[in-house]
């Protein structure tokens, strides 16, 4: 029995060491894990905070190169409307020119008596578009009218 006690004592060191040494290492393990896990979220933030910075350099080289460029854009395009509307004036005057040089030889071309009825008939057409225009507002008015009543009918019949 002496033997079996020593026996089983030198087998409980034997474990209890091989236990020691296996908490040892998984401690180490832990301790390794959580500096790599650390060191690779350390990575991460580092990442983004480079590349935050560079976005910050290249806003500033932007936003130096584009400075004013607005105010520039503008002064163009001022200048653009200015040229345009001096093109179209010109352009509206030559129409204009050109249309009453070729009404002036129309009614050269055409007898006297004709360029007198011309005329007669432009003021009778002026004068029936204000009769038709008068009449019109005077049928919406009407139209009006008419609608009220059916509805002020139909009120006092409900």
């Amino acid at each position: 029995m002496a033997t079996a006690k020593k026996t089983a004592k030198k087998t409980a060191k034997k474990v209890t060491k091989k236990v020691e040494k296996t908490v040892e290492t998984t401690e180490s393990r832990i301790v390794r894990a959580r500096t790599i896990a650390r060191k690779g979220a350390l990575a991460y933030v580092g990442l983004y905070g480079a590349a935050f910075e560079r976005a910050q350099l290249r806003y500033s080289q932007v936003r130096s190169a584009t400075d004013g460029l607005f105010d520039q854009l503008v002064e163009r395009g001022e200048e653009l409307e200015t040229k345009a509307g001096v093109v179209f004036k010109s352009t509206q005057d030559k129409v204009s020119d050109r249309i009453e040089t070729r009404t002036e030889q129309f009614k050269s071309v055409l007898p006297v008596s004709a360029n007198d009825r011309v005329e007669e008939l432009e003021a009778e057409i002026k004068a029936l578009n204000k009769k038709i225009t008068a009449l019109g507002k005077k049928a919406s008015v009407s139209a009006k009218t008419k609608a009220k009543m059916k509805t002020q009918k139909t009120e006092k019949a409900a």
